[in-house]
């Protein structure tokens, strides 16, 4: 059974890429000195360097692009109680892991 349709499949997966391309021109940026790693503290982690979170946030991204791919049909589902995320959700935040109750876990 195919969850999304393919046009929907081809803009989350539009969606995943951008900001996967996003995240790693900052950790370029960040590496080469042209950004601070104060200028990154949204996306920093507590006890854990600006260049690691982005690399730890590249790597997530990544994954979701592998299972849109993939046509897995965990793309789309929380990592943790399985839960689907919805289209809306994810067409918002198309590399979405976690559902509401579990994104800060």
């Amino acid at each position: 059974m195919i969850r999304f349709d393919e046009e929907v499949t081809r803009t989350f997966r539009r969606g995943i890429m951008k900001r996967g391309q996003t995240l790693a021109t900052l950790l370029s940026d960040l590496l080469s000195g042209k950004a601070s790693a104060a200028s990154l503290s949204a996306l920093s982690k507590p006890g854990i360097r600006p260049e690691e979170a982005l690399r730890m946030t590249l790597a997530a991204v990544e994954a979701r692009r592998k299972l849109i791919d993939a046509n897995d049909d965990a793309f789309g589902r929380c990592d943790v109680c399985g839960e689907d995320l919805g289209a809306p959700a994810l067409g918002e935040m198309p590399w979405a892991d976690r559902c509401a109750k579990h994104a800060a876990v």
